[in-house]
């Protein structure tokens, strides 16, 4: 629900529409309505307290509903404004505690961002809680703008490998579309591919869950490989410099047409590429950091592929094929 549908929850009420349901969510709006995203004037408590009045002391002593329907009516200004007051005061139950990340959740989500990785890109972005995550060529990270709750959550599709910030009172939950990685503080690799998914450990503890059924917790130098068709998982042990040695390049290519290497390329360095008419027929695979220059990149194209090239004027490369 956004926030013109919450309004007009508030207007069901005010027009004495109101369901038991929309009684639960006021409420439970009203006592959070302190720094939020939507709030009520103080004015607007009171009218839709004294509406509220005769209902909520229905639910709460069901014995004594009262007969007459203009029971407001008989009652003071004063009593409506003590009525207001403490129904605001006594929102602050047990019930509506628990329940309130969710309730802000429906009155008014978080929006989400997605991330996705080029087809050679290698990304580095941070999340809200500064947690870094490397998405790996083509992976994608949906994550909230802020983290609201007892939990920080993120959705990877393809493979990312985190570096989760710690806090002891919000676990960090990855989902992929098989499996639910939670972490408290700790740094590991997870990959999502068609016939299998992956959780590597680097550092820390991680628990991993497929479809809510625990699969293993993992130490460091270990990796969880889980078979979607068979459902089963096995443990294996790790090279942990070799599962991340992807996340120092910047771009990676594995049998990539020429042509597409070098617009990826002139796109980085936003350069343009004047290429001949006629495709090389070429293939590269290679990968290359964030240290390497556009020079250092184009001398290692020239030495694998043979090709020719040289900078005519400021920003254009002109490529001649062998």
């Amino acid at each position: 629900m956004d926030l013109n549908g919450f309004e007009k929850v508030v207007q069901r009420y005010l027009n004495g529409q109101a369901t038991d349901d929309d009684l639960l969510l006021i409420e439970e709006w009203l006592r959070r309505t302190e720094g939020n995203d939507y709030q009520l004037t103080e004015e607007r408590k009171k009218m839709v307290a004294a509406r509220l009045l005769p209902r909520l002391h229905a639910i709460t002593h069901p014995q004594e509903v009262p007969q007459t329907k203009g029971l407001l009516r008989h009652l003071s200004k004063r009593v409506v404004r003590i009525a207001a007051a403490s129904i605001i005061l006594t929102l602050t139950g047990s019930l509506g505690w628990l329940f309130r990340y969710q309730l802000a959740d429906t009155i008014s989500p978080v929006a989400l961002k997605t991330i996705k990785a080029g087809p050679y890109e290698i990304k580095k972005i941070a999340l809200p809680d500064h947690t870094l995550v490397t998405l790996n060529t083509g992976a994608s990270i949906s994550f909230p703008v802020r983290y609201r709750g007892h939990n920080r959550t993120a959705t990877v599709s393809g493979e990312a490998y985190f570096e989760v910030t710690k806090d002891q009172d919000k676990p960090f939950i990855v989902h992929t579309s098989s499996l639910d990685v939670t972490v408290l503080g700790t740094s590991f690799v997870i990959g999502e591919q068609r016939a299998f998914a992956t959780v590597s450990v680097i550092t820390g503890r991680v628990r991993v869950a497929a479809d809510e059924q625990q699969l293993a917790e993992l130490q460091p130098g270990l990796q969880v490989r889980y078979d979607k068709q068979s459902g089963k998982a096995n443990l294996l042990r790790i090279d942990v410099q070799q599962v991340t040695a992807w996340t120092q390049h910047s771009l990676s290519f594995q049998e990539a047409p020429l042509e597409q290497v070098l617009t990826t390329i002139a796109k980085q360095w936003n350069v343009r590429m004047i290429l001949p008419p006629v495709p090389s027929g070429k293939e590269f695979s290679g990968d290359f950091t964030s240290n390497d220059s556009l020079d250092d990149m184009m001398s290692a194209l020239a030495l694998a592929t043979g090709i020719k090239w040289k900078q005519t004027t400021a920003g254009v490369i002109s490529i001649a094929y062998p």
